[in-house]
């Protein structure tokens, strides 16, 4: 029975130990936990890249729809007023021009034709009617001369074989003048006839060189042209690619005023919150000294765009710029 009692109290005292144990081991670990850390402030100033854009942009359409045939500068070249910058292949158009060209040909080959023979005309006509006058002179005299011995026939003071050989050149010369008078009449008409067909085909020829004009003015519009002196900065689709009405509209972008440019950024929402439009920043090129003051213009989504003016000609649309703002 003593044994049982020893037993039982070793078992009590074991388990107070353990217990003290256990408590000791709380205690020591509570006393080794690390400290929770404060919160950190928040940021005040935000710096971020983004790429350089100008201000003012002029977007720059084809005409007319087709296949880009080619593209004659690349983007970043600089480009002035009636450059070429593209040409557009429209087969309708140049067919179109084509037929027309050839028909203005056709005509302008009838004028010349009718040109020259109303040159022949003339050439006949007043050969024509200088034999007629010839032939009138000689009549006049054969018709004088027909009349006195007429009169000196009736007197009997000629011989009747004089008057008959005056009397018969009277008739062939008026036979000859008036064959050649109306041979000279034909030619004069031929001549005018043919100048009223000048007149027609001239008219002619005024509308087909119109219509020629009208279908090179539309073949032409396949050549697109720098309408203003600035900075290629985009464009659209690729040579053999063919292009439709929309992206016919705005195929290239051409930036001018390169003094007014402004940078995008994309911060993050937390950030985001803290911006408002007039709030300065500073933009920083590389390789240009000290930094270029600029204001936030406007929030657009995620899209901060900041406006500046740009103190050198080394800045260009499609750099890479870093961006510091001052958060509110």
């Amino acid at each position: 029975m003593r044994g049982k009692w020893l037993l039982f109290s070793g078992f009590v005292i074991a388990l107070a130990c353990a217990a003290g144990a256990i408590s000791l081991l709380r205690h020591e670990s509570r006393k080794t936990a690390p400290a929770k850390e404060p919160a950190a402030p928040p940021i005040s100033d935000l710096s971020l890249p983004g790429k350089i854009q100008a201000q003012h942009v002029v977007p720059v359409g084809a005409s007319v729809t087709g296949t880009i045939d080619s593209f004659l500068v690349e983007v970043g070249q600089d480009v002035s007023e009636g450059q070429l910058l593209a040409h557009i292949a429209s087969q309708g158009l140049e067919s179109a021009r084509d037929e027309a060209a050839r028909t203005a040909q056709n005509a302008q080959e009838k004028v010349n034709s009718i040109e020259g023979r109303i040159i022949a005309a003339r050439l006949e006509a007043s050969r024509s009617r200088a034999d007629a006058n010839r032939s009138r002179d000689q009549l006049a005299r054969a018709e004088k001369t027909h009349l006195r011995q007429q009169m000196l026939n009736r007197e009997g003071a000629t011989p009747r074989l004089v008057y008959e050989k005056a009397e018969r050149e009277f008739e062939t010369a008026r036979t000859e003048f008036n064959s050649l008078d109306e041979l000279a009449r034909q030619a004069e008409s031929r001549s005018a006839d043919l100048i009223r067909d000048l007149d027609a085909a001239r008219h002619a020829l005024e509308e087909r060189n119109a219509e020629m004009e009208a279908a090179t003015a539309q073949s032409a519009g396949a050549d697109i042209r720098s309408p203003v002196n600035g900075v290629l900065v985009a464009r659209k689709g690729e040579p053999g690619k063919l292009i439709g009405p929309e992206e016919a509209k705005d195929l290239l972008e051409i930036a001018t005023d390169l003094s007014q440019l402004a940078v995008t950024i994309q911060p993050e929402p937390s950030a985001l919150k803290r911006i408002r439009p007039g709030q300065d920043a500073l933009v920083f090129v590389a390789d240009l000294p000290g930094a270029i003051p600029a204001s936030v213009k406007e929030i657009k989504g995620s899209d901060v765009l900041l406006a500046f003016i740009s103190p050198s000609a080394v800045v260009r649309p499609g750099m890479t710029a870093q961006v510091r703002i001052k958060l509110e």
